[in-house]
């Protein structure tokens, strides 16, 4: 499977690529509405449920409904391969999930959805060159596949869309284009747009480890009240990596620049939650002091104006 362009070009010996399966599969299970109508759920959150090796997560409809996903692995215990059975389906559930079985709509309901529903494949596809002389160009995922875990595949599709018709209006506007005028073309949107998936890639696949077990570790969570604080007393200087990722694009806030702020913002964040064991003893002068010393001069260096990330 996958895209024949992109395998024609490795044939050639005009590219290389890795697809890389995780072991991880999912099935999707409904969160039906409530008798009364009303949602099961908060509609306006991600509801997750880590269970260090499988997670739960649940995502709002319109309809008050909610989208459940559960990832697991394929293969060995608390596989899909061992929830084969009606009696296995409700042992799992009864043990790992009961407080989500009544908002499930029931344990009729989820043995039936799952061992119905296909389990889905995830993966990351890694592409080394994505064109070749100016005539055939790799975009979305035929260049770039991800896993879900950031939420961001599609998005990523539509920035490569945009990135390349910016492109083709600066170098090669109506009535001027030419083989040479396209090989540019497609050399500079290669050369702005690899760095931000394979950024996003590795985002992505950090984000499955922090959803399936660190949202159940209490030093995660205290970093991460820890990093709500600092977002919103220094919105100019200090954004979360999802806040980045999610409501950046302008003012060079990129995916590539969102990981690499990321990074350091974690080490910031590490330091100031050392030995502390509760967020209202954060030391704001202390953090003030971080901001400037390290992510500030990143951020000149990188050219990011943190301003352009609107949340809506």
């Amino acid at each position: 499977g996958g895209s024949a362009v992109r395998a024609c070009l490795q044939e050639r010996g005009l590219t290389e690529f890795t697809a890389d399966k995780l072991g991880h599969g999912y099935k999707e299970i409904m969160f039906p509405v409530q008798g009364d109508g009303s949602p099961p759920l908060e509609s306006h959150g991600l509801h997750i449920w880590p269970r260090g090796q499988h997670f739960l997560m649940a995502l709002a409809n319109l309809d008050g409904s909610f989208t459940g996903t559960i990832y697991m692995a394929r293969e060995g215990e608390d596989s899909f391969a061992r929830l084969s059975t009606e009696e296995a389906v409700r042992a799992f559930f009864q043990e790992h999930y009961a407080d989500a079985v009544p908002i499930l709509g029931g344990m009729e309901a989820i043995v039936q959805q799952m061992l119905q529903n296909p389990v889905g494949t995830l993966g990351t596809i890694r592409t080394k060159r994505w064109q070749a002389h100016g005539k055939v160009v790799l975009v979305g995922d035929s260049a770039h596949a991800i896993v879900p875990f950031f939420g961001q595949g599609m998005n990523c599709g539509f920035e490569d869309v945009s990135v390349f018709s910016a492109l083709l209006t600066e170098l090669a506007p109506p009535g001027q284009l030419s083989p040479a005028a396209t090989a540019t073309v497609f050399q500079r949107f290669e050369e702005a747009r690899k760095p931000n998936a394979d950024a996003i890639a590795d985002m992505a696949l950090e984000n499955c480890t922090e959803m399936m077990s660190k949202t159940a570790d209490q030093s995660f969570l205290l970093r991460k009240k820890a990093e709500n604080v600092l977002e919103n007393t220094f919105a100019a200087k200090f954004r979360s990596r999802y806040a980045m990722v999610c409501y950046g694009g302008a003012g060079n806030v990129t995916y590539r620049a969102a990981q690499v702020l990321g990074e350091q913002q974690a080490k910031i964040l590490g330091d100031l939650c050392a030995g502390l064991g509760d967020v209202d003893q954060l030391d704001m002068t202390q953090a003030a002091a971080l901001i400037d010393e390290r992510l500030v001069p990143l951020q000149r260096e990188l050219g990011v104006d943190l301003s352009t990330v609107k949340v809506v």
